[in-house]
């Protein structure tokens, strides 16, 4: 089963996007800052990342490139409003 790590600050709209993709049947792992979503992709092994560009902690475009240079396979997509 395919996992995605979703990235945002704004709990509902990371619930939703949880619920959606994972009705699809992927696995969600949820993040709601630079500093989880780095521990959470040292713990699983994520295909795919959807993340907010703007961050409590940081920026989404910054925090995409500190994902490339540690998994430089993994695919990111950035979302914002």
């Amino acid at each position: 089963m395919k996992k995605i790590l979703i990235i945002d600050d704004e709990e509902k709209l990371r619930a939703l996007l949880a619920r959606i993709i994972s009705l699809e049947g992927f696995k969600v792992i949820q993040a709601n800052d630079c500093k989880s979503a780095f521990s959470k992709l040292e713990k699983s092994k994520i295909d795919i990342v959807l993340c907010d560009v703007k961050l409590p902690n940081g920026n989404g475009v910054e925090l995409s490139k500190n994902i490339k240079e540690k998994y430089p396979l993994l695919e990111i997509i950035l979302l914002t409003a």
